[in-house]
C-alpha cells in the first residue's frame, strides 16, 4: 500500500518524539553556508518565507526510498518574521485547511520548532530546505509511524496564495441578488441590517448577522476546494453545510448558495442565490 509519510495537517499541533542529531560546528563560506552540513546560517534569517513540499523520502533497509506525494495532496509553509507560522494543506479530495503555530530555531543543533512538532534542518540554501524527523504520520491510515523520514520543500513566492489563504479575514455583507430570468436582481428581502464572516487562519469561521435586536453568531471550522470553490463548514456537532465562493476581479467575495430563508414564510426558498461581500478594513 502507497503511504506518505508526512501529514502536515497535524505537524502544528502533534507532539512527537525526537531523535538525536549530532552538532555540527564547521566552517562557512562566504555566503554563510556551512561547509559541512550544508546549511546557511543563521538558519533563523534564512528560513524565513514560504515553502512548498516536494518531495518525501523514508529509509528502508539503509537506503533513502521515495514516498510519492498522492496526487492532488499538498502542503506550503509560510514562516513570518513575527514568528508565527502558517500552515496549508491540501487533502486528496481537494479541500485546503489551514493551521496557525509558531516556529523557532535552536542555532546549535539545527532543530526548527513548528507549533509542537520538532524537525531537524538537514539542508538549507536560497530556494531549499530539507527536514529530516524520526516519526510520520500514515496518510491512508493515519497510523504513527517511526523510522527515518525526511522532505524536501522548495522556495515560493510568497505572493502566490492560494483561495484558502485569501479567504483568511472578516467580509462585510454588501448586497445579495437572487437570479431571475437567467440574471442577477438584487434582492434585499430578508437582508439583515447588518452581517459579516470571519475566516481565521487557525480553521475557525464566525458567522454573525443582525436584525434589529435580534442576533446570531455561528462558530463552525472550515475548509476549501481551491480549484471548485466550494467552502465547506462543520459545527462542533459534525453538520455540515457548504457554498461555492469566488473572489472577484474588483477584490470583492461572491458567496452562491441555493436555498434562501424567507422571513415572512419562515420557509426555505429553492433557487439561485448571491451575496457579495466586501473585505473589512483592518
Amino acid at each position: 500500500m502507497k503511504k506518505n509519510c508526512f501529514i502536515p495537517t497535524s505537524i502544528l499541533l502533534t507532539t512527537c518524539c525526537l531523535a538525536a542529531m549530532t552538532v555540527f560546528t564547521g566552517c562557512k563560506d562566504s555566503n554563510g553556508k556551512d561547509s559541512e552540513t550544508g546549511i546557511l546560517r543563521p538558519i533563523a534569517e534564512n528560513i524565513t518565507g514560504k515553502w512548498n513540499m516536494e518531495e518525501s523520502h523514508r529509509k528502508q533497509d539503509g537506503k533513502w526510498v521515495e514516498d510519492p506525494i498522492p496526487d492532488g495532496e499538498g502542503h506550503t509553509y509560510t514562516l513570518r518574521t513575527d514568528g508565527t507560522a502558517l500552515s496549508a494543506f491540501t487533502a486528496p479530495d481537494g479541500y485546503t485547511k489551514l493551521n496557525l503555530g509558531e516556529w523557532k530555531v535552536d542555532e546549535a543543533t539545527g532543530k526548527l520548532t513548528l507549533g509542537t512538532m520538532i524537525v531537524d534542518v538537514l539542508s538549507l540554501d536560497a530556494t531549499s530546505l530539507v527536514m529530516g524527523h524520526d516519526e510520520a504520520r500514515d496518510s491512508e491510515t493515519g497510523e504513527i509511524m517511526e523510522g527515518e523520514f525526511r522532505w524536501t520543500f522548495a522556495r515560493m513566492d510568497e505572493n502566490q496564495k492560494t483561495l484558502a489563504e485569501q479567504l483568511v479575514g472578516k467580509w462585510i455583507l454588501s448586497k445579495s441578488y437572487e437570479k431571475k430570468g437567467g440574471e442577477w436582481v438584487e434582492n434585499s428581502n430578508g437582508l439583515p441590517d447588518e452581517g459579516w464572516h470571519l475566516y481565521r487562519a487557525d480553521a475557525t469561521f464566525t458567522a454573525y448577522s443582525r436584525s434589529g435586536e435580534h442576533e446570531f453568531t455561528s462558530d463552525t471550522n472550515w475548509v476549501v476546494n481551491c480549484t471548485t470553490g466550494e467552502v465547506r463548514w462543520t459545527a462542533e456537532n459534525g453538520q455540515s453545510s457548504t457554498a461555492d465562493v469566488t473572489i472577484e476581479s474588483d477584490g470583492t467575495l461572491s458567496v452562491y448558495y441555493s436555498n434562501s430563508f424567507d422571513p415572512v414564510t419562515g420557509q426555505s426558498v429553492a433557487g439561485e442565490y448571491k451575496d457579495v461581500m466586501v473585505r473589512a478594513q483592518e
